[in-house]
This record gives C-alpha cells, sequence and structure tokens, in this order.
C-alpha cells in the first residue's frame, strides 16, 4: 500500500472566476474516453483569446451532486475546466465563466501519477475529514500545472464547513 505523505491545511479563499469548457462526465467515462484530454487541448489552444488570465494553471472544478452514496465512476457530475481570470467581460467563443464563491478549503498537494491521485482523495475524504470534523460541501478543485502531464504535483482544494 503506498503511503501518502502529505500535509493539508484549511485556507480561506475569496471568490474568483474561471474562463472555460463545462462537462457533464463521469470517471468511468473519462478513463474510456479522452474527453478530459481533448477538452485541455481545446481549452490551451484558445488560451491566448482569454483576456486577463492569471496565469498557465488549469482549473478541473468538479461539482458534484447532493445525492446519498454518490458513486463518481458511475454517477455524472458537472466539471470545468478553465483558467483564473480576473474581471472577465469578452470571453472566447464556445468557453464559458463559472464564478467559484468565497469558501473555506482543505488543500494540499498529490505529487505522483495522475491516475493515483484518487489515493489522496481517498485519504482527504475518509481519513482526515473525519478527523478534523470537516464535511465536505460538494465540490473540489485540482489546479494542473500547465503542462498537464501525467506525473507531475497537483493542488487539490476541497470546499468544506468545520463542525
Amino acid at each position: 500500500m503506498e503511503v501518502i505523505s502529505l500535509i493539508p491545511k484549511i485556507i480561506k479563499r475569496d471568490s474568483f472566476q474561471l474562463v472555460g469548457y463545462h462537462l457533464f462526465t463521469n470517471l468511468k467515462e473519462m478513463e474510456e474516453t479522452s474527453i478530459t484530454d481533448d477538452t485541455v487541448s481545446r481549452l490551451t489552444n484558445v488560451a491566448p483569446k482569454i483576456e486577463n488570465r492569471l496565469g498557465d494553471h488549469i482549473y478541473f472544478l468538479q461539482i458534484y451532486p447532493m445525492m446519498e452514496q454518490f458513486n463518481p465512476f458511475q454517477d455524472k457530475y458537472s466539471q470545468m475546466i478553465g483558467y483564473e481570470v480576473e474581471n472577465a467581460e469578452h470571453i472566447p467563443e464556445d468557453t464559458m465563466i463559472y464564478t467559484v464563491e468565497e469558501n473555506m478549503y482543505v488543500c494540499c498537494k498529490h505529487t505522483g501519477p495522475r491516475t493515483e491521485i484518487y489515493n489522496t482523495y481517498d485519504y482527504l475524504y475518509n481519513t482526515w475529514m473525519i478527523e478534523n470534523r470537516c464535511i465536505p460541501l460538494g465540490y473540489d478543485m485540482e489546479v494542473w500545472n500547465h503542462t498537464h502531464t501525467t506525473d507531475s504535483e497537483v493542488e487539490i482544494y476541497i470546499a468544506i464547513n468545520k463542525i
């Protein structure tokens, strides 16, 4: 079993905007198709047209349905893949603006293969949150470096409330 060596911390993050593409998918579809990689390619191709972009990091915002026994491998959820922007007014055709509201997050870095990021999520959702008396609010984010390689560091943010 892989040992996860990460130090999660709770932070408050101000609201911010993303410009990018929306998907309605699940992990099974993402594994069986190239929908995510295709969307990232579309995003990087249109990046020069995105005004007021704050860097090259790509955000993966996952918004889950609030249901018992949610299974991300089978149940579809919304995913926004985009760049953080400031004062977005004119956006490229076929993209959308999404505002992420101010919130508290547990954040940490996943280091290693993209295919093993589920180990980090499993630890955060099923161990760390219980030990630290936090409840998830139904969405999380991954912030990837601009290369979006299969082996890299990924910042993970899970929206939470402290109980």
